[in-house]
């Protein structure tokens, strides 16, 4: 089988570990009997892929075969996927849950690359498994079957009123579909509203808080989170400045939530993680989601109104078929209600930004539920699951909880990586999947369950 690889990372990840992973994963490769077409070479930018593309433009190929070395936006993988014809699959990798740095975040860039590839219409493959594993190369490239059936909504019930005004600071960042939507939609659906707020202003705004407050807020955050005196403290004042800013929007433009590009911007032109000012807007009920994910806000403000408790949006990062459990993970991002009471709350800095302000703790155990109001494969629909947080060891740095979904830990894997879908989810506890069914309905959705899947 003749192969095209592309061993696809991103800088700010351990670029050692993810050269050590793509050299063993080509390596396993060729033992399985490809014949690959490029190299271990991580390919870094869009101008490495283009090199890469060009070279191949005139070779007959059996198959593309992505090597997801870490996480990265999905630009890279959709200008593969709409340039060559030959069926396409993504090798992601797992790595150990010891408390440490998420390294690679591989599984997450699977989830980002598989959606981008059904926005253009392309199916794929995908393999999950440590870059020693031995491959069946026929079967990578011949699983990419039909997408998980949904259903109607089922009927009964009262769908929870629902009016809103999000504010979208910035724009989603360039490779990130998954955060993309049509703000008419929304309107007609959800009868929400978007308020755009540029970038500039976000941080001029922070800027003009005052000093007082701040202190006063350095001294309440000192309170809650254990370490905070020993992080940089100027980038602290920022990052209570970026909460200043956002709750004062939220105060006096009635805005019900926000969706903040918070990166690269936040920490090379601002100088800070938002991290921890999101996550404490979380705590106070207006949900705050990374990367622009106006869809993942809507969906985290959704399941706060049905729990009425707080929630917040997450990355799935790891699924453990033989543990049967998987870990949703986002930086630093989590509400202190969300803290293992039994661990003290800590304050850190951005794993890969090393800059603060983030919540760092392990997530405290109990029913939960998830939702995404979903996109992949240009079909807009709920998607409803449910689960145990497990009382478990700190994952990665940041906020991490291991989940066991009521479907199983590789049932749950499968509908997220075949349905192409984006790699957010939001997060509550309590049981409010009733209230979910009747939100669907209410806005015209079909739903994919989670529950149903095996």
């Amino acid at each position: 089988m003749r192969l095209a690889v592309f061993c696809l990372a991103r800088p700010t990840f351990d670029v050692d570990l993810a050269a050590e992973t793509a050299q063993a994963a080509v390596a396993s490769l060729r033992k399985a009997g490809a014949e690959v077409l490029g190299d271990a070479t991580l390919l870094l930018d869009a101008e490495a892929v283009t090199q890469r593309l060009e070279a191949l433009k005139d070779q007959p190929l059996d198959g593309v075969l992505i090597v997801q070395a870490t996480f990265c936006d999905a630009a890279m993988t959709a200008t593969i996927g709409g340039t060559l014809a030959a069926p396409i699959a993504i090798w992601a990798f797992p790595e150990p849950r010891d408390g440490g740095r998420l390294r690679l975040n591989s599984f997450c860039g699977l989830s980002l690359a598989s959606h981008a590839l059904g926005k253009i219409g392309r199916r794929c493959g995908w393999f999950h498994a440590p870059a020693n594993e031995a491959l069946d190369l026929g079967a990578l490239f011949g699983q990419a079957g039909t997408a998980p059936a949904t259903r109607p909504a089922k009927s009964g019930g009262e769908a929870v009123p629902f009016a809103s005004r999000i504010g979208l600071v910035g724009e989603h960042p360039a490779g990130f579909d998954t955060c993309g939507f049509d703000q008419n939609d929304l309107k007609a659906r959800f009868n929400v509203d978007v308020e755009r707020i540029d970038l500039k202003d976000f941080f001029s705004a922070a800027e003009s808080a005052e000093t007082a407050r701040i202190d006063q807020l350095r001294n309440d955050a000192a309170g809650r989170l254990e370490g905070l005196g020993g992080l940089d403290g100027d980038q602290v004042d920022k990052s209570l400045r970026c909460y200043a800013a956002l709750r004062d929007m939220a105060d006096s433009r009635r805005l019900d939530g926000f969706a903040v590009r918070c990166w690269p911007e936040t920490f090379t032109e601002y100088g800070c993680a938002v991290c921890g000012a999101m996550a404490t807007l979380n705590g106070e009920r207006i949900p705050a989601s990374c990367e622009a994910d106006m869809l993942g806000t809507l969906g985290s403000r959704l399941l706060q109104d049905l729990a009425d408790a707080p929630a917040m949006l997450t990355d799935i990062v790891d699924v453990d078929a033989g543990d049967d459990t998987a870990v949703l993970w986002h930086c630093g991002l989590a509400p202190l209600d969300f803290c293992d009471p039994d661990v003290a709350p800590r304050a850190t800095i951005h794993t890969n930004r090393r800059m603060p302000l983030l919540h760092e703790f392990p997530m405290k155990p109990g029913r939960v539920t998830v939702a995404r109001i979903s996109q992949a494969q240009s079909e807009m629909k709920m998607v409803i699951g449910r689960g145990e947080i497990l009382k478990r060891p700190m994952s990665f740095t940041g906020t991490s909880g291991v989940i066991r979904f009521d479907c199983g830990a590789a049932a749950a894997r499968r509908v997220l990586i075949d349905a192409q879908l984006e790699h957010h989810v939001s997060l509550v506890y309590g049981d409010v999947k009733a209230g979910l069914e009747a939100a669907a309905a209410a806005a015209g959705l079909p739903v994919l369950d989670l529950d149903e899947a095996r």
